[in-house]
């Protein structure tokens, strides 16, 4: 499946590049999405590279699984008011450190593939969606719903942690029960190619002037 893992790292160039290029006009939120695209293209290289050499990526997979769930959080972080709510996000990434720390000694090894880390995030991605749609809707922005770039982001986040969150437990299971998992894996890269293709188009629309201050103030 090298093509279509090429191609994913195409697509996570190109939105890199996208990000980059209007990083300016960009708000602080989708900033650091940006930055996050960015080191999840240098993570899944790294990730490729490593499997080519020593057959076994998981190392790279644990470390990123809390890296890209500190940078979501604080792209919700920055979305989301409240000082409670951010609190507990802040809260929630050390709760994903320690349980990271706890999986690697009791459950799921360096070299295995990082399930329980990965749903718990998904698990916890959904929370964040809902929590943000239910803001938008109680403070609502003057700008028209399908062109806010934290709608489509949100909505994008809300489908793919859904979906990821069954194929990461099936996956998981296959794996542990020598079950062929090709039909998952496929599913997995075209869910993932979809996910940061909408991601793209969030940050191809988004203007910093509907910031979160901004968004939160209406």
């Amino acid at each position: 499946m090298d093509a279509e893992y090429y191609l994913y790292l195409l697509l996570l160039f190109l939105i890199s590049l996208a990000g980059v290029m209007r990083y300016k006009k960009l708000s602080p939120a989708f900033k650091t999405l940006t930055i996050l695209i960015i080191a999840t293209f240098v993570s899944e290289t790294i990730k490729k590279i490593i499997g080519k050499i020593f057959h076994n990526s998981m190392p790279v997979a644990h470390l990123w699984a809390i890296g890209e769930y500190a940078f979501f959080s604080l792209v919700y972080y920055r979305l989301l008011s409240g000082t409670r709510t951010k609190k507990l996000i802040i809260a929630s990434v050390f709760f994903m450190i320690l349980l990271e720390i706890v999986n690697i000694a009791f459950f799921e090894s360096l070299l295995q593939f990082p399930a329980i880390l990965l749903n718990v995030s998904q698990f916890i991605y959904v929370l964040y969606s809902l929590l943000l749609f239910r803001q938008m809707l109680i403070q609502p922005a003057e700008e028209s719903l399908f062109k806010q770039s934290i709608f489509w982001f949100n909505l994008d986040m809300l489908l793919f942690s859904t979906a990821m969150f069954l194929n990461f437990a099936l996956t998981s299971y296959f794996i542990k029960n020598k079950l062929d998992a090709t039909m998952l894996i496929y599913f997995s890269i075209i869910v993932n190619m979809l996910f940061y293709t909408v991601i793209g188009i969030s940050i191809l629309i988004d203007n910093k002037k509907y910031d979160a201050v901004d968004f939160c103030s209406k």
